[in-house]
C-alpha cells in the first residue's frame, strides 16, 4: 500500500541531483553563452561611431573593418579598447575548448620565443593585452603557433583579359565551433612605414594576407612536405615578418628579398605579388629559392616543387586546379574566373576567408566567415579609400 508513496518520494529524491546538475551546467553554460554572443554577433558595434581619422570600428557590407593609428604600442592599446568584449569572450572559448596541457604547451611556445619576437610584436601584444585584460601570454601564443593551410593563384600579361595582375588566396583554417565568426579586416596607420589592410582574424599582431599602399599583395601557406620538419626556435612566425616586410617594403621583390634573408619557424610558402608581377619563395630553415611564373600564371600551395627543398614530391589536386583553371581562360582571365579558380582549390570545410586583389587598380574582393568563403558572394572594397586620410 505504501509503494506509491515511496516510488513517488524516490523520484524526488533522484530528480534533485538531476536539477542540481542541470542548474550548474546552465549557469555555466551562460557563461559559455554570452563568449560566444561576443564572437559570434556580426555586429560589434562599439566604437563604430567614431570619426573617420581615428581608432574605430566600422563595417564594409557587414564585415568589421577596425581602424588602428600610431605606434606599435598605441595601436596594440586602441585594438584591445575595441574589441575588449570580443577579446575576452575568444579567451574563454579557447579556455573551454583546448585541453590544459594543450594550453600550456602554447604558453610555453610563446614564452621561450618572446625574446626572437619583433619588439613591434611584443609592444603590440602587450598594449592589447593591457587594455583589454587578456593574458598577455595567451594573446602572445596566438601569434606564434597559428598554422594555416592555404592556396593562391596569380594572373597577369598574355595571360589576363586586360594583362593586369590578379591574385587570390584562400584561408583554410580548423577552429571548432566559432571559426566562421573569427574574420576580420585590419587596417593599420602606423606612425612610420606604409598603411597595410589585412584581412585577418581575432587577436593577430600580424597578417596572412594582405596588401600595402605601394599596392605590394602577399599571402603565406604552411609547408607539409619540407626537408626540415621540427620547429625553428630562431625562426619567426611568418605572418609577423610579413607584416613588418609590408610596413617598409615597395615592392614584390623587395618584399620577397626581405622574406628571403630572415630565418623562418617552419618551412612556409609566400606569394607576393605587385601590379608588374608574382613571385612565390619556398621558404626552408637552412634555405631558399624562388619560383617565378610561366607565361603570367603561379600557384602555390602547401608543398615546396623546387630541387632540394622537399622530401618527395606531392601531387596535389588543388594546386593541379588552380593551374587547369588559369589555362581553361588562358588570354581572356578575369576576376570571375579567379574567384572560380580559388573555390576549386578550397579545402572543403575549412575555407574561412578568400580574399582576390587587384593590386593596379588597389581594390580586394573578400568574402569571410561564411563556409565555403570562396563561393562568396565578394565585396569589393577599395584600399585607396580605406587609406585616404594617410596616403599623400
Amino acid at each position: 500500500m505504501n509503494r506509491p508513496y515511496r516510488n513517488l518520494r524516490t523520484q524526488k529524491i533522484l530528480r534533485f541531483p538531476i536539477i542540481f546538475i542541470l542548474s550548474l551546467w546552465l549557469l555555466s553554460g551562460c557563461k559559455m553563452y554570452t563568449a560566444f554572443n561576443a564572437v559570434l554577433d556580426p555586429e560589434w558595434d562599439e566604437f563604430s561611431q567614431a570619426p573617420k581619422g581615428t581608432p574605430r570600428l566600422e563595417y564594409h557590407h557587414s564585415f568589421p573593418v577596425i581602424h588602428l593609428y600610431g605606434t606599435a604600442a598605441e595601436m596594440g592599446h586602441q585594438y584591445g579598447s575595441i574589441l575588449k568584449k570580443q577579446l575576452e569572450g575568444l579567451d574563454y572559448i579557447t579556455d573551454k575548448f583546448f585541453p590544459e596541457n594543450k594550453q600550456i604547451e602554447y604558453i610555453n611556445i610563446a614564452k621561450n620565443s618572446e625574446d626572437k619576437l619583433p619588439s613591434e610584436t611584443l609592444e603590440f601584444v602587450k598594449g592589447m593585452s593591457v587594455s583589454s585584460g587578456v593574458d598577455y601570454y595567451k594573446l602572445l601564443a596566438i601569434n606564434a603557433v597559428p598554422r594555416v593551410s592555404c592556396s593562391v593563384l596569380a594572373v597577369w600579361g598574355d595571360a589576363s583579359e586586360d594583362g593586369k595582375l590578379l591574385m587570390g588566396r584562400n584561408a583554410d583554417y580548423q577552429f571548432k565551433k566559432i571559426n566562421k565568426a573569427l574574420g576580420i579586416i585590419v587596417v593599420k596607420h602606423p606612425a612610420t612605414g606604409y598603411a597595410t589592410v589585412a584581412s585577418s582574424f581575432l587577436g593577430l599582431a600580424g597578417a596572412f594576407t594582405g596588401i600595402n599602399e605601394k599596392g605590394v599583395c602577399y599571402g603565406n601557406m604552411l609547408v607539409y612536405n619540407g626537408i626540415e620538419n621540427k620547429e625553428d626556435e630562431n625562426g619567426l612566425p611568418i605572418q609577423l615578418l610579413m607584416q613588418t616586410a609590408a610596413e617598409t617594403q615597395n615592392s614584390a621583390r623587395e618584399m620577397i628579398d626581405y622574406l628571403t634573408a630572415r630565418k623562418h619557424v617552419i618551412p612556409i610558402n609566400v606569394m607576393c605579388a605587385d601590379k608588374n608581377e608574382a613571385i612565390v619563395a619556398e621558404l626552408g630553415q637552412t634555405k631558399f629559392t624562388l619560383r617565378e611564373g610561366n607565361k603570367g600564371v603561379l600557384a602555390a600551395t602547401n608543398y615546396f616543387y623546387s630541387s632540394g627543398m622537399f622530401e618527395k614530391v606531392e601531387n596535389d589536386g588543388r594546386l593541379t586546379a588552380l593551374l587547369l583553371t588559369a589555362r581553361k581562360y588562358y588570354g581572356n582571365f578575369n576576376m570571375q574566373h579567379l574567384q572560380e579558380a580559388m573555390h576549386a582549390a578550397r579545402q572543403p570545410n575549412k575555407n574561412l576567408q578568400c580574399t582576390l586583389f587587384e593590386p593596379e587598380r588597389m581594390l580586394i574582393h573578400v568574402s569571410m566567415n561564411k563556409v565555403p568563403a570562396s563561393k562568396g558572394p565578394f565585396q569589393t572594397i577599395s584600399v585607396i579609400e580605406l587609406l585616404e586620410k594617410d596616403i599623400e
